[in-house]
C-alpha cells in the first residue's frame, strides 16, 4: 500500500512543473477594460451576427445560426460586467453595460429592419424555440458563464470562448425579439401550427417578449457565475462585491417560476408524446398504429392543462376517435394529477400500400435494366 501511495505522488509532482496557475491580476484587469470598450470592430462584428442570424432564422437554418453565433462579440462586454461588478470598478461597468446595451439595441434594429424588408410573416421553428425560456436554459446559461470565466483565467485555453458562445446563444435570441415586432399580429406558425395553441397570442408581440426573456436568462446567468468564478480565482473583492451579486441572485430566483413553469409545459408535452405512445401498445384494439400524429402543443388556460394534437386518421378509425380522446385524457389526468382538457384535430385519410416483391428471374430484369442504362 505505502509503494502503491509513493507512485501515485510521484505522478502527481510530475505534473507539477506542467500545470497552468490563472493570469495575473494586471493581465485580467488589462484585458476587462479592453473588452469593456464599445469598439467600431465590436459593432461591425455583432452588426454582421445579427444580420446572419436574422437570415438564418427567417430561412429556418440552423447552421447559418451556429455561424452568427460564433462570429457575435456579445460575450465579451458581458465578461468585463461580471469583472466589474466583483471589483466594483465603476468606469468598467459603465462601459460594459454601454457596450451591452448598445449592443442589443444594434441587434434588434437590425433584426426588425431586415424582417420587415424581407416582409416574411411566417415563424419557423427555429424563431419558436427561442421563444419559451426554461430552467433548463438558466442552467446553460450558468454553465457557460463559468466556462467563460475560466477560459479568461487561461492563456492557454483562450480558443475555447467560441464553444462558449456556442452554448448560450445570445445573438440569436436577440434576432427573434426583432423579428417578433416585425412580425406583429399578422404572424403565422408554420403549416399545422397555431401561434395561440403556443401561447402566443399576441403574436409576435408575445414572440419578442418570450425571447427577451431568454436573452435576459443568459445574462444574469452568465453575470452570476462569471462573478463568482472571478472571485474564486482570487480576483475582485469578495466584500465589495456582496451587494451586488446578491442583487444578481435576486434578479436570477425572479427569474425561476416563469422559467420553472415553462419547464413544467415542457415536462408535460413529453408526459403527453409517452402516453401516447404507451396506449397505442397496450391498447391497439383502439389506437391505431397507423395515424400519425403531426403536432402536439400544450398550453396553460384558466387553471386548466390545455394539450392540442394534430394528426392524420386512417378513414376506418374515424369514429373511433371520440374513445380514443377520452382514453388519452383520462390517462393524461391521471398521470399529472390535475384537470387536462384534450383537442384532436384530425385530418382523414385514405392510407394505401404499395410494395415491390423479390424478383423472381432477377438475372434477366438486371439485364434490361443494364441495357436500358447503356441507351
Amino acid at each position: 500500500m505505502k509503494s502503491l501511495l509513493k507512485f501515485l505522488r510521484s505522478i502527481i509532482e510530475s505534473w507539477h512543473p506542467y500545470s497552468e496557475q490563472p493570469i495575473s491580476n494586471y493581465e485580467i484587469i488589462k484585458a476587462m477594460k479592453a473588452a469593456a470598450i464599445p469598439a467600431y470592430s465590436y459593432y461591425f462584428m455583432l452588426a454582421a451576427a445579427a444580420s446572419i442570424a436574422t437570415f438564418g432564422l427567417l430561412a429556418n437554418s440552423a447552421p447559418a445560426i451556429i455561424g452568427a453565433m460564433i462570429i457575435a462579440p456579445l460575450m465579451t462586454p458581458i465578461m468585463s460586467l461580471a469583472f466589474g461588478l466583483i471589483s466594483l470598478d465603476l468606469r468598467m461597468m459603465a462601459e460594459s453595460l454601454i457596450s451591452v446595451a448598445s449592443g442589443v439595441i444594434l441587434v434588434v434594429a437590425i433584426s426588425f429592419a431586415s424582417a420587415e424588408l424581407i416582409g416574411l410573416r411566417i415563424a419557423g421553428s427555429e424563431v419558436l424555440s427561442r421563444t419559451a425560456p426554461t430552467l433548463l436554459d438558466l442552467g446553460v446559461a450558468l454553465a457557460a458563464g463559468a466556462a467563460a470565466a475560466f477560459v479568461h483565467t487561461r492563456k492557454s485555453i483562450t480558443n475555447s470562448i467560441a464553444g462558449v458562445a456556442i452554448a448560450v446563444a445570445l445573438v440569436p435570441p436577440l434576432a427573434v425579439v426583432g423579428v417578433g415586432l416585425a412580425l406583429g399580429r399578422s404572424a403565422t406558425a408554420e403549416v399545422g401550427l397555431s401561434l395561440t395553441e403556443l401561447g402566443h397570442y399576441s403574436g409576435g408581440t408575445d414572440i419578442a417578449a418570450g425571447a427577451f426573456i431568454l436573452f435576459l436568462t443568459n445574462l444574469i446567468g452568465i453575470v452570476t457565475i462569471g462573478g463568482i468564478v472571478f472571485m474564486c480565482h482570487g480576483y475582485g473583492s469578495w466584500k465589495k462585491a456582496l451587494a451586488t451579486m446578491a442583487a444578481l441572485l435576486g434578479l436570477a430566483v425572479f427569474l425561476i417560476k416563469p422559467l420553472n413553469h415553462a419547464l413544467y409545459e415542457l415536462y408535460i408535452k413529453s408526459t403527453a408524446i409517452r402516453v401516447l405512445t404507451t396506449l397505442v401498445s397496450h391498447r391497439p384494439d383502439l389506437f391505431t398504429r397507423a395515424a400519425k400524429f403531426e403536432a402536439l402543443n400544450v398550453t396553460y388556460r384558466d387553471g386548466l392543462v390545455l394539450v392540442d394534437i394534430d394528426a392524420f386518421v386512417p378513414n376506418t378509425h374515424i369514429q373511433s376517435m371520440q374513445d380514443q380522446t377520452n382514453t388519452f385524457q383520462q390517462y393524461m389526468a391521471a398521470t399529472l394529477k390535475q384537470p387536462v382538457v384534450v383537442s384532436i384535430d384530425v385530418i382523414p385519410v385514405k392510407m394505401l400500400n404499395f410494395r415491390a416483391l423479390p424478383m423472381t428471374n432477377p438475372e434477366e430484369i438486371e439485364k434490361e435494366i443494364m441495357e436500358d442504362l447503356k441507351q
